[in-house]
């Protein structure tokens, strides 16, 4: 399941472009008058949740609402954006669809959903945004005051997940510094593993993650001060995190391969496989702790007769041995906005509204441990889940869960396009032997290349 900012910039202003040429599907009013029904059809569209989540989600919910039929259609994230936006400007897209905070935002796909924040009201009562986690209101608001999709929860980012097994096979422990990583990496790759895998070729923004890890281990909140003009991605402590990632492949710890391919499949397939023993991946990756989870990954990433391993969330490690640590970093993940546009605006309502902010559907979130529910005071029913090993991994996802809670950071929310894209091609340069210039040089050309953003500022 990928977890990365849905759009490229090429992509963002192209989808911008049809939106503004041909938006048949513009919102309206209308439709935030129709009452919840307890009868219809709805058609959701997502590059989230994985289709075994969706349809959990969707049995429990028929469980109350039998006579409302969801049709449930996944799409990779490229598929997604090439396929959402000619669909809802034709007038015939999805009754639902999903929508993040960064990408395919509140201002690209917005104009087609209605304003929910009536449907929230009725549902929650006046105090709503209260009752809601984050900052995830705000995320998933439009710039012109439209809250356009609710929520169904937030993930963090920033933090690692390794693979108990093969550093029990290595000898290993687990890494909380720059030194202890080296010396982890060491003997891991002496049993014929991989270390630290890691996929940075292509546009996806996912190097972004490591950047802003290692940038919170150099100076703490640098990287939302970079991300909203209010720093330099060219000033020492940018020069930096490129200093660091260029001596993390030197020693061994980024592997020579990380340029050829994206995260997905490369670094997913490779840790799934149980042939590296540690990946950065956020809090999506929990669930796979799940022993059923495990198998289903495993299995698509090529093991015919997967053997569940223990895998276990761990803090980004000091790299910059400054006492630090890496604050990890949280957002809304996505929400799921009604089509403006759609016949089914009722049925829709009481799915969306169910999903996002009853407890029960809440519920089904939080049990699926692959989200942070959005409403606050829902947890895991640890009796229903059923882990790989619950004795070390309940108690690592409880504290991982509590200090997901605790994160002040934005992940992307309060970066640009072209700020992302620059930290994803300076990273690129710095991993690429084949690229001849200084460390300086990829920093200027990094900042001459991002665009401050202003959400999140006031």
């Amino acid at each position: 399941m990928k977890r990365t900012r849905i759009l490229t910039a090429a992509a963002l202003a192209a989808t911008a472009a049809l939106l503004i040429t041909s938006c048949s599907g513009s919102p309206g009013n209308a439709g935030e008058d129709v009452k919840p029904a307890k009868k219809g059809s709805v058609t959701w569209w997502g590059w989230t949740p994985d289709t075994p989540v969706a349809e959990r989600y969707i049995e429990a919910f028929n469980e109350q609402y039998p006579d409302i039929e969801v049709t449930y259609k996944n799409f990779e994230n490229v598929d997604y954006r090439n396929t959402i936006t000619p669909a809802l400007d034709s007038g015939k897209g999805p009754d639902v669809f999903d929508l993040s905070p960064a990408g395919g935002s509140p201002d690209l796909w917005g104009p087609y959903a209605l304003d929910l924040s009536s449907l929230a009201k009725s549902t929650l009562g006046a105090g709503w945004k209260d009752d809601i986690g984050g900052d995830y209101v705000e995320q998933l608001t439009s710039s012109d005051g439209r809250f356009v999709s609710l929520p169904l929860g937030g993930m963090s980012a920033g933090f690692l997940w390794y693979n108990q097994d093969v550093l029990d096979e290595a000898g290993a422990d687990v890494p909380t510094d720059y030194r202890s990583w080296v010396d982890t990496c060491e003997k891991v790759t002496a049993i014929g593993k991989t270390c630290f895998t890691m996929g940075a070729g292509g546009s996806d923004t996912f190097p972004t993650d490591m950047y802003h890890a290692i940038a919170n281990s150099v100076a703490p909140g640098w990287f939302i001060k970079a991300s909203t003009g209010k720093a330099k991605w060219n000033d020492a402590n940018g020069i930096e995190v490129l200093r660091i990632i260029e001596k993390m492949q030197d020693d061994g710890i980024i592997p020579k391969d990380a340029l050829d391919g994206p995260q997905y499949p490369l670094a997913n397939n490779e840790f799934m496989k149980g042939d590296a023993a540690m990946v950065q991946m956020g809090f999506w990756y929990t669930q796979y702790a799940g022993a059923d989870s495990c198998k289903a990954a495993m299995e698509a990433a090529g093991v015919s007769s997967p053997k569940c391993f223990v895998q276990l969330p761990a803090a980004f490690p000091d790299v910059a041995g400054k006492g630090n640590g890496s604050a990890y970093f949280s957002e809304a993940d996505y929400g799921i906005a009604i089509n403006s546009a759609s016949e089914h605006i009722g049925a829709a309502k009481t799915f969306v509204s169910w999903m996002t902010l009853h407890k029960q559907g809440q519920q089904n979130v939080a049990n699926a441990i692959d989200l942070l529910p959005a409403v606050k005071g829902v947890s895991p029913d640890w009796d229903s889940i059923q882990l790989v090993d619950e004795s070390v991994q309940r108690p690592a996802i409880e504290k991982l869960i509590e200090d997901s809670s605790e994160a002040s950071e934005s992940r992307q929310w309060q970066a640009t396009e072209k700020s992302l894209d620059a930290i994803v091609v300076a990273t690129q340069q710095v991993l690429d032997p084949s690229v001849d210039k200084s460390i300086q040089d990829i920093a200027d050309d990094q900042q001459a290349a991002s665009v401050a953003s202003k959400v999140g500022t006031k």
